[in-house]
């Protein structure tokens, strides 16, 4: 995959919308040019993220989530062309008035990434780890799979222009699908916009999100921020919508 942290990160499908393996807090935060902005001629191969979200309706309605991980680029440059491993480990929990469901996500990938002057594209394939435990149990998504995963993201890297993100996947695991794409501006130093986000799996009608976002926030020398926020809509018949807000922060590191 790309290095962007919406490559990598995904969401527990029918359990929270939020955080666990295929949306990396890299998207959130991470640029697809980390020299330029932090404005020094470092080179990193690694990098890590971290993040949470939550969604908040009316009473017992509400799911929130954490993850974390990292992308690896195995040619020791992750703003270059190349392989790259990737991996990321989340939690989540969901609760409505009927039914309460815990769950966890890993995942480990394999992919390549293409850099132009303008954009990225990247696509990797994996195994992940689902496990949902519902109160009451029983239902389709109960228990613990393994399948296999593939995912892609792209995004736009040139300045004062319009600013576009997409990344997606397909998990065996549940048949999980996820998609997001975010269109606005990027500035030199921060991007905002607005997105859109879909989720479904197996056992539950799709899950939307519209909101607004603002990326590339500065927390020190590489450290880096993102928030967002806005409306999710379930389409599971009499399921009540929510608001949800999310944060993620990212940072570049070099172990060569």
């Amino acid at each position: 995959m790309g290095f962007s942290l919406g490559s990598y990160r995904t969401c527990a499908m029918g359990a929270v919308f939020g955080l666990a393996v295929l949306h990396p807090a890299a998207a959130w935060s991470a640029d697809a040019d980390f020299e330029k902005r932090w404005g020094d001629d470092r080179t990193y191969d690694t990098v890590i993220y971290w993040g949470a979200d939550g969604s908040f309706g009316p009473v017992l309605n509400h799911g929130y989530g954490a993850d974390i991980g990292f992308a690896t680029a195995l040619n020791g440059n992750i703003g270059t062309a190349g392989w790259t491993v990737s991996g990321s480990f989340g939690l989540g929990r969901s609760v409505s008035p009927v039914f309460t469901t815990d769950s966890v996500n890993a995942a480990l990938l394999l992919g390549y990434q293409w850099q132009a002057p303008g954009y990225y594209v990247s696509l990797a394939a994996g195994l992940q780890y689902v496990n949902n435990t519902e109160n009451p149990g029983g239902g389709i998504t109960d228990g613990s799979r393994l399948g296999a995963i593939v995912q892609y993201g792209f995004e736009t890297k040139s300045e004062n222009s319009l600013y576009l993100q997409s990344y997606g996947a397909y998990s065996t695991a549940n048949s999980q699908i996820y998609g997001h794409l975010k269109a606005g501006y990027k500035a030199r130093q921060l991007r905002f916009g607005a997105e859109f986000t879909v989720s479904d799996d197996i056992g539950s009608l799709p899950v939307l999100r519209y909101g607004a976002f603002v990326g590339n926030i500065p927390l020190g020398e590489r450290l880096s921020m993102v928030v967002s926020a806005g409306y999710q809509q379930d389409l599971t018949p009499a399921t009540p919508g929510r608001f949800y807000t999310g944060v993620g922060f990212s940072v570049p590191l070099s172990f060569r």
